[in-house]
């Protein structure tokens, strides 16, 4: 059992930011001293299974892991969204302020983005494109019963929200990453508004009009960070401390939205589920996998950030097309064709 402890022990220290006492967080999640703590992790005294399992839950890792058990078994931690019992702002805070939070605390750090929508921390930049994903999301996807009867309307939404937005947006450009884009990307939320222009869920036409040019505002944004290869909030410009971004454009596959994280050495994966869910695993077998994938997708992409002028020009320039012939009526849906007889 000792050196599988020492193991657990030493794996723990890995995942763990370099500015939090290693000690002190296993005493603390133990609730024993700090020389109880040095004990075990040493392996001169033994750890039992409740102690075991604590360590597992707040470090959200595989003891088959640890263990080198060999089996199909990938362990992922998450929780559902309840539409009943959810509270967003917490919800904003703690997973995905949080988790972002725990990604730039290390020092190598980066994350891998594989796009079905324009990354989420876009949007975050432009807080009214924020907001109406939010609403989007809790109105017509998980249903929440506060919504039910509700039209989009800036001036009803909660400040706090706004604010959140910016709060997400700015730690988002504190990490380095590689986004791996695609032209469809942009689809999926001009599609959102076209539902909502359709039903007639827009409480102002001025506000709907307003999305089209933060749309427009963002895709700018994009397009200069792009130039720049570093992360900047709107109005800003870039300075060399700025953390560096990579992006590429794929024509031939889209994303999931999910993400890899390396940690140092470690990595961790965020999976996308049921649209707006995620969960996540730092199981290693899965994660190199994963790891393995995403190269051999940026292998197969063209790389437009600080280089391919040309092709980046016209990446963006496709984005902007598609927003303008959205906001001019002029894409067919359902709810605008003729009925055939």
């Amino acid at each position: 059992m000792s050196q599988l402890q020492i193991n657990l022990f030493q794996y723990i220290k890995s995942v763990i930011p370099a500015n939090i006492s290693f000690v002190d967080e296993i005493a603390d999640v133990l609730e024993i001293s700090n020389d109880s703590a040095y004990r075990r992790i040493r392996g001169e005294k033994e750890i039992t299974l409740d102690e075991i399992q604590k360590l597992s839950n707040r470090f959200r890792i595989s003891i088959d892991q640890i263990l080198k058990v060999k089996n199909d078994v990938t362990l992922f931690t998450g929780n559902f969204i309840d539409p009943v019992h959810f509270d967003f702002i917490r919800y904003l805070d703690e997973v995905v302020y949080g988790n972002l939070h725990y990604i730039e605390s290390f020092k190598q750090k980066e994350f891998f983005y594989f796009s079905k929508d324009i990354p989420v921390f876009y949007y975050y930049m432009f807080p009214e494109l924020a907001v109406f994903k939010f609403f989007f999301w809790m109105k017509s996807l998980l249903k929440f019963p506060g919504y039910t009867h509700s039209r989009f309307s800036l001036k009803e939404i909660e400040p706090v929200l706004f604010e959140r937005a910016k709060k997400i947006a700015g730690i988002s450009t504190r990490i380095p990453s590689s986004e791996i884009l695609n032209v469809e990307n942009i689809q999926i939320t001009l599609r959102q508004m076209e539902y909502y222009k359709d039903t007639g869920l827009f409480a102002l036409k001025a506000e709907l009009d307003l999305l089209y040019t933060k749309l427009h505002e963002m895709v700018d944004h994009m397009e200069a960070i792009c130039t720049a290869g570093k992360k900047f909030m709107p109005g800003q410009k870039p300075i060399q401390s700025d953390a560096p971004v990579k992006m590429f454009v794929n024509d031939f596959v889209i994303g999931d939205n999910g993400i890899l994280a390396i940690l140092n050495e470690k990595k961790a994966c965020f999976v996308n589920h049921n649209t707006v869910n995620f969960i996540a695993t730092q199981d290693e077998k899965f994660c190199e996998y994963t790891y393995s994938s995403l190269q051999n997708i940026i292998h197969k992409s063209n790389l437009i950030s600080e280089v391919g002028e040309r092709e980046r020009s016209m990446f963006f320039n496709l984005i902007r097309q598609r927003i303008d012939l959205y906001a001019r009526n002029e894409i067919k849906t359902l709810s605008k064709m003729t009925p055939y007889y």
